[in-house]
């Protein structure tokens, strides 16, 4: 009902109530004036009243059995006059009433129509919000792709493993931003254990589980990418499991609170476990399946990536190392020794050179043949690994002959390495044809800058104290100028 209706119709009921009291329309009779007017009074009234109630229907019906009262009353008091009167005056009041029922019968037409035009224009807005809604994910996911891309090229320019795994990481964390923490580690071949190759925390900190956690081995193990919702309460889990993936300090800086979710796949090439790329966060239930997606995908383009760095390292260490000591190859070690000259040389800090010479070594080889003498290299060789400390740089120099570089080691200090390597070596024994067997090396020291300052000088002053220690006897070390 339109608002101004019931304003409109008291209107009218108080014209009509004026009317009756026209000359024209008034009759002498007492009872017709003691009657028209209220009579219309109750009926504006009541019609007001129950159409704003109850509708046109109920009024219109109101409205003709007031009529007929008075209809009733007009034959009770046998006066026609007041019935002719009535009747005129309802007539006028029934043509208004119809023409307010047209009114408001158009008013709920345009009513139907407005909300039919309002219904249309939501399911419009609707449609276009679902467009929109559309558009924006395919601009997001042609944005993601378009990152991913980009991520792709920039992990084909990695130098190294451990480039590559820091970009990784650096991408997982950009791509899953609720993440605390972001892990990969890489699976080493011979132990078939997971080792850290790059980490990140949000509070700054390192990655505490170096090996992986029980999560990171069970995805190592099936092959099989997680989803953990809850790491106190992951049912897939033996009670191993109970402790959340990561103790300590939780991502926003407070004490004890871990990682309660994760999200982790693993690196697979060739259906080959190469790696476990994790990422964690403070809250359960921070990762859904789309995460768990985009994070494979991540790892996918990661494993080639990594896979060839792999083989790229090992046709260099293939190029790079004797075949039978795993000792780097004499060509190595001659770029090598020009490398610490310079670094020494611009940084103003010493260096030592060691040469070693098996003892007796054609007596292996004439007396056992050429597998136990290629036996006793590799014995040797062993042992000198065992000695020397990372950074350290260990060659086959010759047919016997080994080379040590010691960076940043003074003579002085190089000669008591070259006693310990010495001394191992002949306390060490091995066994040819059965036969327990020992053998001793004899080794040379030269040190830079006191024994000289190009290579040929350095390696020529530590042969000579090669053969010095061979002349005296063997089994010794010579580091005398």
């Amino acid at each position: 009902m339109p608002p101004y209706f019931i304003p409109l119709v008291a209107f009218v009921v108080w014209a009509l109530a004026l009317l009756s009291y026209l000359p024209l329309l008034r009759l002498d009779l007492p009872l017709a004036d003691q009657l028209v007017a209220p009579q219309f009074l109750i009926v504006g009234v009541l019609l007001v009243t129950v159409w704003a109630l109850s509708g046109p229907i109920t009024a219109s019906v109101l409205s003709a059995l007031s009529i007929l009262f008075i209809l009733y009353l007009s034959l009770v008091y046998k006066q026609p006059a007041l019935a002719v009167q009535v009747l005129f005056q309802a007539g006028l009041f029934i043509a208004v009433v119809s023409y307010l029922h047209e009114v408001q019968r158009r008013n709920n037409r345009r009513e139907i129509v407005r909300e039919k035009l309002m219904e249309d224009l939501t399911l419009l807005r609707q449609e276009q919000r679902k467009k929109d809604e559309l558009k924006l994910a395919l601009e997001q996911k042609s944005r993601r792709y378009f990152h991913l891309q980009k991520f792709s090229e920039d992990l084909k320019e990695a130098e190294g493993l451990g480039q590559a795994a820091q970009r990784i990481v650096r991408e997982s964390r950009e791509a899953l931003p609720k993440a605390a923490e972001c892990a990969l580690y890489l699976v080493d071949e011979a132990r078939q254990e997971l080792s850290l190759a790059a980490g990140w925390r949000a509070d700054g900190g390192g990655v505490r589980l170096k090996l992986g956690s029980v999560f990171d081995q069970w995805v190592m193990k099936r092959s099989q990418a997680l989803v953990i919702q809850d790491s106190h309460n992951d049912f897939r889990f033996s009670a191993e499991a109970d402790a959340p993936l990561e103790r300590g300090p939780s991502a926003s800086g407070g004490e004890g609170g871990g990682l309660r979710s994760a999200c982790v796949t693993p690196l697979m090439t060739e259906n080959k476990v190469l790696g476990v790329l994790r990422a964690g966060a403070a809250e359960e239930g921070a990762f859904n399946a789309d995460d768990l997606r985009l994070l494979n995908v991540i790892s996918n383009l990661g494993a080639v990536v990594l896979r060839n760095l792999r083989l790229y390292e090992k046709m260099q260490e293939l190029a790079s190392k004797d075949s039978l000591t795993g000792l780097y190859l004499s060509r190595c070690f001659q770029e090598r020794i020009g490398e610490e000259i310079l670094r020494a040389r611009y940084g103003h800090t010493p260096f030592s050179l060691i040469i070693l010479d098996i003892d007796h070594f054609k007596r292996y080889n004439d007396e056992y043949g050429h597998a136990a003498g290629d036996l006793v290299l590799r014995h040797i060789a062993g042992l000198v690994l065992g000695c020397v400390a990372r950074g350290d740089f260990a060659a086959r120099y010759g047919g016997e002959e080994f080379a040590i570089l010691l960076p940043n080691l003074p003579k002085r200090e190089a000669v008591g390495l070259a006693e310990s390597v010495r001394a191992r070596i002949e306390q060490n024994k091995f066994y040819l044809r059965r036969v327990e067997n020992r053998v001793t090396a004899s080794l040379g020291v030269a040190g830079f800058p006191e024994d000289g300052q190009v290579k040929e000088a350095l390696i020529r002053q530590a042969d000579k104290n090669l053969y010095e220690a061979k002349r005296l006897g063997r089994n010794r070390v010579c580091g005398n100028s």
